[in-house]
Formats: structure tokens, C-alpha cells, sequence
């Protein structure tokens, strides 16, 4: 026989078969090591969303209604002399109040809308450092100490002084009392910072004079008060930027998307009927009568967070949200999905 050369056509398809044996088991190794790294990476993505959620809600939720040191006084008395004190961006009086997205309230302000079946709730106070009052307040004017001045950076491209714009609405409060007003009108002499509350303005003063020898001790505050910054926060759910559902801040009346991939939101409030400043219930917002949000000590936040991607998951994903079990999503979606759950007290609302 002569001697053989090549190889023959069995050996070509045996060396063939083994190939594609290798190629793949290599093939299964990659596409087993990629979904592992997608589903990991989503699930971190997710964690990381839940807990700077649950970290920006718990911050704002505890500083409800705070007001200085009268915050925890029992007889606090908050005076509104606001405009519209009772429109949704300047009820100040009101520390706390929830609502759904089925019943917005008038002058929400909220853009975009809510998200269908989600809860959201505004919080409001004082938050932020103070600066102090120098001098009793007259009639017209309060004064504070000259902590310098930041030109440039208010919203109309004014000057800031001692971290105050004209326009900002302010609570100036002692451990007995706190007034709210805005302040119209900013000016400096010997050393200390003049604001003047009139009628001019957006919402501009309902009461432009009060305080000095005419209002007696229920209008003046004295050397050692504290002047800070009212703030009105809302946080909601919201279609973002993306398309996605996404967690909204209104702070002050300016929308801000916050965080992407949190679907959905579930507040309960906490109400203590009796004084002990322990809840006994936890309810929803549409439960508590308008007189009672000042029994709110404490809020539980449920929180539906999602992959930003989709189809991480090999088949649809079922979850428990607000007492449902087994929740499905849309049939073709393989988003993963966690809920996180907090209980946040009011420290307000806490001795």
C-alpha cells in the first residue's frame, strides 16, 4: 500500500465533532458567567437604588416639622402670616400629610403627575442651620447677625446675606413660639442683616406689621432667637426621563428626578390616639381625618425597586408589595425586583 497522506474523511469529521464539543462547552461557560455578572450587577444596581431611597426619605421624614427648639415644645405656637397660608406650598402649620395619587391635592405642583396607585407625602419645617437674632424685632423689620455675604447665587442673581435671599420664606422661632414669614426685602447696617416682611412678594405677607411694643411677648422675639429656612418637601413616584418610574423630590416648588428604577412607593402612617407619642395604628393616608395628621409620629415606607434592564431573569419575577403576595408584572417582563421597607420615627413627634 502506499503511505498515506492527509487525514481521511472520518478523522476530518471525528476532529470536527470534538471541536464543537469544546467550543460549546466554552460557549455555556460564557453565556453561565454573563448571566451571572447581568444578574448581579442589577441586583447591585438595585440595592444601591433601595438604600439611597430609604436613606434621602428617612433624613427628610425625621426632621418634620422641626423648628428649632420650639420643635419640642408641647404649647409651640406657629404663627403663618403668609399669603394663602393654607395653599399646599406654604401650609407651614402642617408639619406632615400623605396623599394618593387618585386625589391630588389643589396646587400640588407636582410635575410630572404622580404615577397611578402611588402614594406620596409632603413634608414641611425648617431645616438646615439658623443664624441668630441680634436685637428685638420691631413692627417692620427682624434682625439677625452678618454671617457674610455670596454674591450671585440667589435665584434672581441677587446677593445672599448670612445664607438668606429676598423672597425666602423663613421661620423664626424661640422655644415657646415660631413665626413664619417671607422676607421682602434684605439690607445690612452696623453689623447686622434687616428683614423687612411687606405685602410684595410671591405669596408675599397677609400681616406686614408685627412685633416691637405693639405685639407684646406673643410677637417679639428677643436676642437669641433662631432665624432658618422654611422648606416644603414632597417625595412621589413618577414616569423619569428614561420612560421609566422613578423617585421624584419637590423641594420648594422645583420637580427634581432623584432616583431611576423605583416603581412604586407605600406610605403608612403611624397615628398615636393617645398621647404617648407611641403609634397604635398604622394607616393609610385616606384613613386619617385632616385633624389628626398632628398625630402622626411615625411613617412605614414600602418601596418597589426594578432593574433598569430588562430581561435579567431567565423567567418573570413574582414579589409581595403592600400586603399582596405573589405579585406578577407584565407577562414579558424579566426585570428583577426588591422591596425595602423602613420605619421612621419623627423626632418632632418623639418625647
Amino acid at each position: 500500500m502506499k503511505k498515506q497522506q492527509g487525514l481521511s474523511l472520518i478523522e476530518l469529521m471525528i476532529a470536527i465533532t470534538l471541536g464543537l464539543i469544546l467550543v460549546t462547552g466554552v460557549l455555556q461557560v460564557f453565556l453561565s458567567s454573563k448571566t451571572v455578572y447581568t444578574t448581579q450587577q442589577a441586583l447591585s444596581r438595585i440595592q444601591e437604588t433601595g438604600r439611597l431611597a430609604i436613606d434621602f426619605l428617612t433624613r427628610d421624614i425625621r426632621m418634620a416639622g422641626y423648628m428649632g427648639c420650639a420643635s419640642r415644645s408641647s404649647e409651640m405656637q406657629i404663627t403663618n402670616t403668609l399669603n394663602n397660608s393654607a395653599n399646599y406650598q406654604y401650609d407651614f402649620a402642617t408639619a406632615i400629610r400623605g396623599y394618593t395619587a387618585a386625589a391630588l391635592p389643589a396646587n400640588h405642583g407636582l410635575s410630572p403627575l404622580p404615577k397611578a396607585d402611588t402614594d406620596f407625602f409632603v413634608l414641611r419645617g425648617a431645616y438646615g442651620s439658623g443664624v441668630q437674632v441680634t436685637q428685638n424685632n420691631n413692627g417692620a423689620q427682624v434682625f439677625v447677625s452678618d454671617l457674610g455675604e455670596e454674591s450671585g447665587v440667589c435665584a434672581n442673581g441677587g446677593t445672599r446675606y448670612s445664607g438668606i435671599c429676598q423672597g425666602d420664606i423663613l421661620v423664626l422661632t424661640d422655644c415657646t413660639k415660631a413665626r413664619v414669614f417671607q422676607a421682602t426685602h434684605i439690607s445690612v447696617a452696623s453689623n447686622e442683616v434687616n428683614l423687612r416682611h411687606e405685602a410684595s412678594g410671591n405669596p408675599g405677607n397677609a400681616i406686614t406689621s408685627w412685633g416691637g411694643n405693639s405685639g407684646g411677648d406673643s410677637e417679639t422675639f428677643r436676642p437669641g432667637a433662631e432665624l432658618l429656612i422654611a422648606t416644603n418637601i414632597t417625595y412621589f413616584i413618577a414616569t423619569g426621563t428614561s420612560g421609566r418610574p422613578s423617585l421624584w423630590q419637590n423641594l420648594n416648588g422645583d420637580n427634581l428626578e432623584l432616583l431611576e428604577g423605583v416603581e412604586d412607593m407605600s406610605v403608612r402612617y403611624g397615628l398615636d390616639s393617645n398621647g404617648d407619642y407611641v403609634p397604635e395604628n398604622y394607616l393609610a393616608a385616606g384613613s386619617i381625618a385632616a385633624a389628626d395628621w398632628q398625630k402622626v409620629v411615625a411613617l412605614r415606607v414600602e418601596l418597589l425597586v426594578s432593574s433598569i434592564d430588562d430581561g435579567v431573569l431567565p423567567e418573570m419575577q413574582t414579589y409581595s408589595f403592600e400586603g399582596a403576595n405573589n405579585v406578577s408584572p407584565n407577562p414579558v417582563d424579566r426585570r428583577l425586583r426588591q422591596v425595602f421597607t423602613s420605619t421612621v420615627g419623627i423626632r418632632s413627634r418623639s418625647f
